[in-house]
């Protein structure tokens, strides 16, 4: 893969990034522990690999209009 020579990193870039990282994580935490935990349809769950989802933790939905901002 080339590099590229840059000026600025902008806003999208950042959030490009940051999101095939989490993804390539995901999947390495998955092929390694078996299992990855999420947030699932208001509920915190453990994610198994055979697809089973098992679920933890009950989100507070006074908090649900919340979103992650990477500094």
């Amino acid at each position: 893969m080339k590099k590229r020579k840059i000026k600025y990193i902008s806003k999208d870039m950042v959030a490009q990034k940051s999101r095939r990282a989490f993804k390539e994580g995901a999947i390495r935490a998955m092929d390694t522990n078996g299992y990855v935990v999420i947030a699932h349809e208001g509920w915190v769950v453990r994610k198994h690999s055979d697809g089973n989802i098992e679920r933890m933790r009950k989100l507070n939905e006074e908090h649900g209009h919340l979103k992650v901002i990477l500094d």
